[in-house]
């Protein structure tokens, strides 16, 4: 029998977050509903901000589910005090073809070069971003979304950011991705996203 010997990458994670597999919808829902309702309050004129919350929480489950995500991390607040609605979905690693190595780099310019042969959106806004171990490419977007409630209705503007990695001795890379509807403001939201990809690293597979 073959022996995984694929790293897992490990994050450092500010705050306070909550991990759980996307696969099981059940549980994603019910763990996005606490949230929303810890994160925004339970009073009746929150109705709307607490849906458009549940809603971005379940909408990045969603996501996960469908590409076959492995971990979903939701964040209850990234300082005491300071809820901050954010999501990310870790991905299972896909192979780079054709023979290119192993060289963080190499895998890298492969895999840009495959790109546009993709059906990977925003290529525009293509940036490398630093990482311990990995070349890593970034891609985000700002949707607008409606969301209706009890005949009132509000937009919200959703950002979306997809991290590439490499895998350290592997010709594959990795997505994770990173979303939160605090979309009005994308410079600090990705500020913080590039933050916490800047301290992720790779691990044995075996290590806690």
């Amino acid at each position: 029998m073959s022996v995984d010997t694929t790293p897992q990458l490990r994050f450092r994670l500010p705050g306070e977050w909550i991990a759980v597999d996307p696969r099981d919808e059940q549980a994603a829902r019910e763990h996005s509903a606490v949230i929303a309702r810890e994160l925004v309050g339970a009073a009746d004129d929150a109705v709307l901000t607490r849906r458009r919350v549940q809603r971005g929480f379940d909408e990045a489950a969603a996501a996960a589910r469908e590409a076959s995500a492995h971990l979903l991390l939701m964040c209850r607040e990234i300082a005491p005090g300071i809820p901050t609605p954010v999501t990310i979905t870790v991905h299972t690693p896909i192979t780079i073809t054709p023979s290119v190595g192993t060289a963080a780099e190499a895998v890298m310019r492969a895999f840009e070069l495959s790109l546009p042969h993709t059906r990977e959106p925003d290529l525009e806004t293509a940036t490398r971003v630093d990482a311990a171990g990995s070349a890593v490419l970034r891609l985000h977007a700002v949707s607008t979304q409606l969301i209706e409630e009890d005949g009132a209705s509000a937009e919200q503007k959703r950002l979306v950011a997809r991290y590439w990695y490499t895998v350290p001795g592997h010709k594959q890379v990795a997505l994770v991705q990173m979303s939160t509807p605090l979309g009005d403001i994308p410079h600090a939201m990705l500020g913080l996203f590039d933050a916490i990809v800047a301290g992720s690293s790779w691990s044995a597979v075996d290590a806690a």
